[in-house]
């Protein structure tokens, strides 16, 4: 029973390696396509082909849970070792491991936007319709003094309110007068994925008293 238990265990460990290889054969074309995403250059096929990849919908729309299932895959391959070359040395067998370890380095690029952007000059004052009075009945007291008569005073009130309100014309402040539509751009990054091929762990394979023995081991750098 405990042998068929451990063959079992044996079988999902196999196809579990196998399937992260396979995933990480595609690391590569997973990365190209997914630097394209973050430059907004992918197509929709690409899209769709990097979410079958990293196992989600493949509805070609880019979102918070591909870009997840991506990071996944990434971690996932990162902690994957594949085999190099085997070479003999007296009988045993050496073998190299590596890993294809994808870093994140971050990229400028220039983000930008289409701002509304106030105007500024010179606007008209609006009349003070006290001012404009004050002169008028200033107008009428000068006038009726000088003639001393109501008419005179009537002409001097006209006189006055029009003084008053041709000098509230000339009367100006500053302000916006309108909007015009400006671009504004701001430096941001952007984390690219570039790929690096990294030293894991060695194994030297022998045969003692009839039995073939694995050792891992670490080479010193």
């Amino acid at each position: 029973m405990m042998k068929k238990i451990l063959k079992v265990f044996l079988f999902f460990v196999l196809a579990s390696s196998q399937s992260y290889a396979n995933d990480c054969a595609a690391i590569s074309d997973s990365n190209s396509i997914y630097k394209s995403i973050i430059q907004s250059t992918a197509s929709n096929l690409s899209i769709k082909r990097l979410q079958q990849i990293v196992g989600v919908n493949a509805d070609g729309i880019w979102g918070i849970r591909s870009d997840t299932a991506y990071k996944n895959l990434i971690s996932r391959c990162n902690s994957y070792s594949y085999p190099g070359l085997t070479i003999n040395v007296d009988g045993a067998k050496i073998t190299d491991f590596y890993k294809n370890q994808t870093v994140f380095e971050q990229i400028p690029y220039q983000n930008c936007s289409i701002q509304k952007v106030p105007i500024f000059g010179k606007i008209q004052s609006k009349p003070d319709a006290g001012a404009v009075v004050g002169g008028a009945v200033l107008g009428g007291i000068i006038g009726k003094a000088i003639t001393k008569k109501d008419k005179g005073a009537a002409v001097g009130a006209i006189v006055g309110g029009v003084l008053a309100n041709e000098n509230q014309k000339t009367k100006s402040t500053t302000g916006v007068i309108g909007y015009e539509n400006r671009q504004k751009c701001q430096t941001e990054f952007k984390n690219s994925p570039k790929e690096e091929v990294v030293y894991s762990f060695s194994t030297i394979t022998f045969i003692i008293d009839g039995k073939e023995q694995t050792v891992e081991f670490q080479k010193s750098p």
